[in-house]
């Protein structure tokens, strides 16, 4: 198998495990009580994320970084949805 192939092979399970973890969270996001928990797991995830950023400093890739908070972010708003709007809006 060349390169290529294998990056994008662990690309598409990457994305496939990051599917099923979202679709399990958001059914548990629907207890009130799991909710609080997997909204302060994605806070201590974003945390840490951006403590290796500082620990690492400039021989962290700037760009993996940002990218890894990004991707916190986007799986908080797929799992919780965007709670900065209001709830029942027309």
């Amino acid at each position: 198998m060349d390169t290529e192939k294998e990056i994008q092979a662990l690309s598409a399970e990457t994305l496939a495990f990051s599917i099923i973890l979202g679709s399990v969270l958001s059914k548990f996001a629907t207890d009130r009580t799991l909710r609080f928990t997997i909204t302060e797991a994605f806070n201590e995830a974003a945390d840490v994320a951006q403590s290796v950023a500082v620990r690492f400093g400039k021989s962290a890739s700037p760009e993996h970084t940002v990218k890894a908070l990004r991707i916190i972010e986007d799986m908080r708003a797929m799992v919780l949805g965007d709670e900065s709007k209001p709830k029942n809006f027309v």
